[in-house]
């Protein structure tokens, strides 16, 4: 399938319909890959996840997650070991 797009005077493009369903894109989505070969044909797909994504979602749906720091109590001094 063959799809086009228009090209703003800012050079912009609204990725159509049919590519974004085809991507499974949704307006939660902010950023695309564009996978440029031979300086002649590109293509788009979805970004991976990565893990920053996967616990900002968890976090949205579980909260924050983060433990208190542990206070050791005060430093008593060094240890060696010989």
């Amino acid at each position: 399938m063959q799809v086009q797009a228009k090209i703003t005077s800012k050079n912009q493009i609204t990725i159509p319909k049919a590519v974004r369903d085809t991507l499974k894109l949704n307006k939660n989505d902010k950023t695309i890959v564009f996978n440029i070969k031979d300086n002649e044909s590109v293509t788009l797909e979805k970004p991976k996840n990565n893990l920053w994504d996967i616990v900002d979602a968890q976090e949205k749906v579980y909260g924050n997650i983060d433990t208190p720091e542990i206070d050791w109590g005060q430093d008593v001094g060094e240890e060696r070991i010989d």
